[in-house]
């Protein structure tokens, strides 16, 4: 790899592209083109703007290849109609809520202090009861988690399952599993604020009667059960080697014997860094808000099931998807544990 003037330049002036598109995101500018070309003047009108404000932001839009332009009058490009209007099923500007959230913002601010002190230096942090970024983690689906809960379903097959969905979010990952048969049910794990999202996405699926809630912290709170399947998805990155594996072996006690433990997330170690950014940026914001969490390799979740007992513990891998999932299988004679 070579570094040149241009990525760095590219990089330092990165976050222009990111306010620009946070800014339309939020002024549904994109909707006040979805029936077709506008100037900026009734642009504005739509959206009750600043006549020039919206010109500059228009032609700064173009600038950024977000839209297209014919002299003063302003289009969506192809793409545009599908990913960045509001009705669009496939609508994709939501995700700026979590992709640059305003609490990340905040805390990158002060890297370099967090790196000479190996610490987070807010308050809350990412294991904080009713840390405020969860909830738009849950309301605001990424692209990685619908492809991500459908990669875990299909892994698992379809059956009949009682479901423990721990860290559950939105739910997805819970519900895609549960979705493969009409007598599956799903215990959603997370702060209460959180379940309040993830009820809503139950009642949206279909799924209200078939789900339950347990509201608390994942290493104390009683888990119920016993589980034919827990999911553990996008969570133990927040967490060190020894407490991830303190929890995975806490969960793989309300296994039925013959149950799945699953953990899908991010994982490193397996591909060279340039081939896992996405993973290694994660493990950055977790040196941000957590006091121990690493985004850890598939070999480490392989031997953490081993000790909790678990067999044939399998990696599983989908080109393009970036996450990776994997299982392990509590033995048919195993006794079950109380917790």
């Amino acid at each position: 790899m070579t570094i040149t003037r241009q990525r760095l330049l590219e990089m330092m002036t990165a976050y222009r592209s990111t306010y620009l598109l946070r800014t339309a995101v939020e002024l549904r500018l994109f909707d006040a083109l979805a029936n077709g070309p506008a100037d900026a003047g009734e642009v504005a009108a739509t959206l009750k703007t600043s006549p020039r404000g919206t010109r500059i932001l228009l032609r700064s839009l173009v600038a950024a290849g977000l839209l297209d332009a014919d002299g003063e009058r302003f289009r969506l490009p192809d793409g545009g109609a599908d990913l960045l209007v509001t009705s669009s099923p496939g609508y994709a500007g939501a995700n700026v809520n979590v992709a640059s959230s305003d609490w990340e913002w905040d805390t990158m601010k002060r890297l370099g202090d967090i790196v000479r002190t190996g610490a987070p230096l807010t308050e809350e942090t990412a294991d904080s009861p009713g840390c405020g970024y969860w909830v738009d983690f849950a309301e605001n689906l990424t692209f990685v988690t619908k492809a991500g809960a459908a990669f875990v379903a299909e892994t698992l097959g379809t059956g009949r399952a009682d479901i423990l969905d721990v860290g559950s979010g939105a739910g997805l990952f819970g519900y895609a599993v549960a979705g493969g048969d009409p007598l599956s049910r799903v215990w959603c794990l997370d702060w209460p604020n959180v379940l309040d999202v993830a009820r809503k996405h139950a009642e949206r699926l279909g799924l209200a009667d078939r789900t339950g809630f347990i509201a608390g912290d994942a290493f104390s709170v009683p888990l119920g059960g016993s589980y034919d399947v827990v999911v553990v998805s996008n969570l133990l990155c927040q967490f060190s080697k020894e407490r991830s594996s303190a929890l995975l072996h806490r969960l793989s006690g309300v296994l039925r014997p013959g149950g799945r433990l699953v953990i899908a997330g991010f994982t490193t170690g397996d591909v060279p860094p340039a081939q896992a950014h996405h993973a290694h940026m994660l493990e950055l914001l977790m040196l941000a808000w957590t006091a121990g969490g690493e985004v850890h390799s598939p070999d480490d979740y392989v031997r953490m099931l081993d000790a909790c007992g678990l067999v044939g513990a399998r990696v599983h891998r989908r080109d393009g998807l970036p996450l990776r999932v994997v299982v392990a299988e509590k033995p048919a004679d195993a006794d079950e544990e109380e917790q």
